[in-house]
């Protein structure tokens, strides 16, 4: 969605706090950060490009990044921001941080966070709150986001073109929402059915056929979805591997309309230098 550097510290960030203790898609998860092993897991998943290496986590480096996660915590808590308070907080992990123009992974030039130190929690504390920093001043934090599911704490960042993305990835939120939303829909079905004057008349010939088919009728099978439910069910996937596909497509689509954007943007500068 950002620039890819930007993209991956955010998934990053989110994976920091989604280590904490916390329901996760209605199972209780215990911290996953409380060694030094732990650490460099957690670590160790991390794209080289991050410049995250394990070999610099040690006891002291773990205290550390078990701070920096409550710091980004209590800002991911209160997004969308619109008070002074998490803006205090990253402040504070801003303090020392420099900028300085470096080509990123993808060989794009852009503004490069410097860290207070060469130590490890330094390190990623410059890039988290950098990456942070991007979402405030382009009033972007309602990106980051709970999952909606019932009983997840987990935090997911919402990196889609479309702001789509609702639940993370631990387990089935998606999956048990539309399942929800599916059965209200089906018992509200049934209470209309059961109101109608049809439903509450005398038996005749046509209420003993209707009446034979109950069963039927209270079947899902046999009740079609709306327009407007078939766009749902493709926003909000039924199942796991449906998320996957909208998770892919959303990212291709992503994807191409960054490259469209980046060969109009080099064609203008083209003919910007063509007509000086």
């Amino acid at each position: 969605m950002f620039d890819v550097d930007t993209d991956r510290t955010l998934v990053a960030a989110a994976d920091l706090v989604n280590t904490s203790v916390g329901l996760r898609s209605a199972t209780p998860g215990l911290d996953q950060l409380t060694t030094v092993t732990q650490l460099k897991e957690y670590l160790s998943a991390r794209a080289p490009d991050m410049r995250w290496p394990p070999s610099g986590a040690d006891r002291t480096q773990l205290e550390k990044v078990q701070d920096l996660r409550e710091k980004v915590q209590r800002i991911w808590s209160a997004a969308p921001i619109e008070s002074d308070a998490p803006v205090r907080v990253l402040n504070e992990l801003l303090h020392g941080v420099g900028l300085r123009v470096a080509r990123g992974s993808d060989g794009e030039y852009r503004a490069e966070p410097v860290p207070a130190s060469k130590e490890l929690a330094d390190v990623m504390t410059a890039s988290v709150a950098t990456a942070i920093q991007h979402l405030v001043v382009r009033d972007e934090t309602a990106r980051m986001r709970t999952c909606k599911g019932e009983g997840c704490d987990a935090v997911i960042i919402d990196l889609t073109r479309n702001r789509s993305r609702l639940f993370c990835d631990f387990g089935n939120c998606a999956n048990r929402a539309h399942v929800r939303a599916y059965r209200a829909r089906q018992a509200a079905h049934r209470r209309t059915f059961s109101s109608t004057p049809e439903a509450t008349a005398p038996a005749g010939p046509s209420t003993r056929h209707m009446d034979a088919h109950t069963d039927t009728l209270d079947s899902p099978r046999l009740v079609k979805p709306s327009a407007a439910e078939k766009a749902a069910q493709i926003e909000v996937p039924t199942s796991q591997s449906a998320v996957a596909a909208k998770e892919f497509r959303d990212r291709m689509r992503d994807e191409l309309m960054e490259k469209r954007e980046k060969k109009s943007a080099k064609k203008l500068k083209k003919e910007k230098k063509a007509k000086k």
